[in-house]
């Protein structure tokens, strides 16, 4: 309830403001439509994100993955066919296309959510069965548990919103800055690659990190709860490890030989690929 009430607000934000940060905030009046089709998204996802949790803390992490795995089949399956659509109705129009694309994005996301509803549907009886069995349960109120989640969840979202805070300001500077010195519609092309190309090779590192969370947090928090920190210790150590192992190099990497990764996974960008290095 309290998830689905905050993406509620999120998706409704992004639906009815999508002429306003378009025009105003981002200065790219095309992606109004963009924004539209992408708005329930968020109300989905926030939802999903919560099941998603409740799996990973009974060890299912099979169920989360599945349900990824099956968004991003749906997500390139629906991309296709939604552009293509598109295309026979519409003609070649960038605008709609963009706005098509991402509308497979949001239909990927609810089959994704509908798999997840599925699942928790047909498991979730079985767990209830298996606390009255083995577990003591406690009880609290909604208000408590409502406090520990945010209490828990601010600091993880602090850093999350970081890293969308600071695409948010190139996305405001960006082009209004590149506007200065070249074309509008070059800064829009310049721009296209540092947000399409180039965060996407630096992300993909990141997103190692990411498995390796999703699969160790349950076994921490299991562990901090039995009262085993050597063995949480242990474990929270070997993911450090692994993260600057994956990390350092990558690093290393991109700063060296930026523009031969770009031109390498990239060879249509054009010439001016320096951005990889920001």
């Amino acid at each position: 309830m309290t998830f689905g009430v905050i993406g509620l607000c999120g998706t409704l934000i992004l639906f009815f403001g999508a002429r306003y940060i378009s025009n105003v905030i981002l200065e790219i009046p095309e992606c109004e439509l963009t924004l539209v089709a992408l708005s329930p998204a968020v109300f989905f996802v926030s939802i999903a994100s919560v099941m998603r949790g409740y799996f990973n803390g009974r060890d299912r992490i099979s169920a989360t993955a599945k349900s990824q795995t099956l968004e991003q089949i749906f997500k390139t399956v629906l991309t296709i066919a939604v552009v293509e659509i598109v295309v026979l109705l519409y003609g070649t129009n960038v605008t709609i296309m963009a706005a098509g694309a991402n509308l497979a994005t949001t239909l990927s996301v609810l089959l994704s959510f509908g798999y997840l509803g599925l699942y928790y549907k047909l498991y979730k009886k079985n767990d209830i069965n298996i606390e009255k069995n083995q577990v003591k349960t406690k009880y609290e109120s909604a208000t408590s548990i409502v406090k520990k989640i945010l209490f828990v969840s601010f600091p993880i979202t602090l850093s999350a919103v970081m890293s969308t805070l600071n695409k948010n300001v190139d996305s405001m500077t960006v082009i209004r800055f590149l506007k200065k010195f070249i074309s509008e519609s070059e800064a829009k092309i310049q721009y296209g690659i540092l947000s399409g190309k180039v965060d996407t090779l630096i992300t993909l590192p990141l997103s190692f990190n990411v498995a390796f969370s999703t699969a160790l947090v349950p076994a921490i928090s299991a562990s901090i709860a039995k009262g085993d920190k050597i063995s949480a210790s242990k474990r929270i150590s070997f993911s450090m490890l692994l993260t600057m192992i994956i990390g350092l190099p990558c690093t290393f990497g991109m700063v060296v030989f930026s523009q031969n990764i770009i031109n390498l996974i990239f060879p249509n960008a054009t010439a001016r690929s320096y951005f990889i290095t920001n």
